[in-house]
């Protein structure tokens, strides 16, 4: 079981690091594809936290005073 955690850890890191450089380009449908790619080996839990961790993220970076 924890090896199983461990590897959905590993791809979990691999599809954010794939999205963080991605995100500026990508479409709606390109995301919608790069969640496809990565559920079933990340789930949709580590995904959902991915995408909400990003958005806080641009969120601070945008807000930040030039």
């Amino acid at each position: 079981m924890d090896e199983q955690v461990n590897e959905m850890d590993v791809a979990a890191q691999q599809a954010q690091e794939e999205l963080k450089a991605n995100i500026d380009t990508w479409s709606a449908k390109d995301v919608m594809a790069w969640w496809s790619r990565n559920f079933l080996k990340a789930g949709h839990k580590r995904l959902g936290r991915i995408l909400v961790s990003l958005t806080k993220e641009l969120k601070t970076v945008s807000q930040s005073p030039a």
